[in-house]
């Protein structure tokens, strides 16, 4: 019998991730003082909220915001605050200001959302810059290309001018979490570069030739002789896993129960961390393609198959690793079913196929059928009985009366059926036990014979008695 897993959805509360909006784009510049407000969403009221200002890499400004939120209509299914404060140029001084509302949710994470912007006192001679990533994929799985979107400026003598922006990657032995506010890069020896107007930026970084393994990223804007850097780990996860499984091809049907054992499965670079199985039974032989079972999960390396149906079929496994990457495999096997075995016994006597049996002096009689099969057939195995081939009985064991006194013999056959179809039958011709028994043809051919032979003497001697014609003499 095959198992199947049951899959139920949850249906309790989410808990989506805190939603932080802001009324301030990047890149505003102001030399007196910027209002920043926006919203705050979430299902319960946050346990903490502030804001908090930084230039240079260091905190330097900000204040309590949880005190100042103020509940409004929600255009959602969650609950959203109000929220407000002021940066002023008196509290900062000219800089490339990175502007934080934080957030501490239910589990106690830490959810931030940035703006930089621009603080100056006169125009004529500012020369600032500033980079955001947004949502850097620290740490996370990547393929192929890794995406990189962000905002970059260069605020010069009044006027934002074009940026240089270049991404480098470097192999690394462990995870290094993303870095909050951007650095001074020591490195400004870039590969290559790419030109745009200050603003927001999307790249796509190939990583398709990158072996599997820790990679850290750095992206540089340069200003000159200038340069600051964001960087991140990630896990480049370019090759997909190496599904290695063993099992049986063949077996005769019985209730033993077999194993696809695939617990060798691997990821080539990052092993067995977390795989995620997905093994589909089909049985080509009866059903086609239509699935007939489906079993998945994280660690599910082993598939097990009762042999107690027979047919030809296949096991496909699917392999998915944590970055999601696949590897399939199919599988074919065959469970062969065997026929049964019949032993039959009229009257307690055991007669074989194709046998003659009389009758005894009375027409019924006793016949018993002893079939033998696997023992995953043996409890379902049926006993039909024909009489010139017209169905008679049905069970192994019954008492047999004569169905047709106008006929003095017949064959009766027993059939036995397993619950695969596979029949097996055996015949005996039965005779009345009131039915004359026939000459036997040797008997009948000496009869024949010698009446011929008496015949033929009976005439000849009798010829020889006759008196003979005389004939005319000339």
């Amino acid at each position: 019998m095959v198992c199947c897993n049951s899959v139920n959805a949850d249906v309790g509360i989410t808990n989506d991730p805190t939603v932080i909006s802001i009324d301030v784009e990047n890149g505003v510049v102001s030399g007196s003082s910027i209002l920043f407000s926006g919203i705050i969403e979430d299902e319960i009221f946050p346990s903490e909220v502030y804001w908090r200002a930084a230039k240079n890499g260091i905190e330097f400004d900000g204040g309590d915001l949880e005190s100042e939120l103020v509940e409004i209509n929600s255009t959602s299914n969650r609950l959203q605050w109000a929220w407000e404060f002021e940066l002023s140029y008196h509290a900062t001084g000219e800089c490339s200001c990175y502007v934080s509302v934080n957030v501490q949710d239910a589990e106690g994470e830490i959810i931030r959302e940035f703006r930089v912007v621009f603080m100056i006192q006169s125009t004529s001679d500012t020369n600032l810059m500033g980079l955001l990533i947004h949502d850097p994929p620290s740490g996370q799985y990547q393929t192929e290309i890794v995406p990189v979107s962000g905002w970059a400026g260069v605020y010069i003598g009044g006027a934002f001018h074009d940026v240089e922006l270049s991404v480098k990657q470097s192999l690394s032995n462990h995870y290094s979490a993303s870095t909050i506010f951007p650095y001074e890069s020591e490195d400004a020896l870039l590969s290559s570069s790419l030109h745009f107007g200050s603003g927001d930026f999307s790249i796509n970084e190939s990583i398709i030739q990158n072996l599997d393994g820790w990679y850290r990223m750095e992206v540089t804007l340069l200003n000159g002789m200038n340069t600051i850097s964001h960087s991140f780990s990630i896990k480049v996860n370019n090759e997909p896993p190496v599904i290695k499984i063993q099992g049986m091809e063949y077996v005769e049907e019985s209730n033993e129960l077999y194993v696809f054992d695939a617990s060798d499965t691997e990821d080539p670079y990052w092993g067995k961390e977390e795989l995620y199985f997905v093994w589909t039974l089909r049985r080509p032989s009866h059903s086609g393609t239509v699935p007939i079972d489906v079993q998945m999960g994280i660690d599910m390396n082993k598939y097990t198959i009762s042999g107690a149906i027979s047919g030809n079929y296949t096991l496909s496994l699917t392999v998915f690793d944590k970055g999601g990457q696949s590897s399939s495999r199919v599988s074919s096997f065959s469970i062969e079913n065997l026929p049964p075995s019949v032993t039959l016994s009229i009257n307690g006597e055991n007669v074989t196929d194709g046998q003659v049996v009389k009758l005894s002096d009375s027409a019924s009689a006793m016949l018993e059928a002893s079939a033998l099969d696997t023992d995953n057939d043996v409890g379902e195995l049926r006993c039909i009985w024909l009489f010139d081939n017209l169905p008679l009985y049905e069970g192994c064991n019954r008492n047999f009366d004569w169905p047709d006194e106008s006929k003095q013999r017949g064959i009766l056959t027993i059939e036995i059926i397993d619950d695969d179809g596979e029949t097996t039958s055996v015949g005996v011709e039965l005779i009345h036990p009131d039915a004359v028994d026939p000459l036997p043809i040797a008997l009948i051919g000496f009869v024949i014979s010698s009446l011929v032979l008496i015949y033929s003497v009976f005439r000849r001697v009798r010829l020889n008695d006759e008196p003979k014609i005389p004939k005319w003499k000339a």
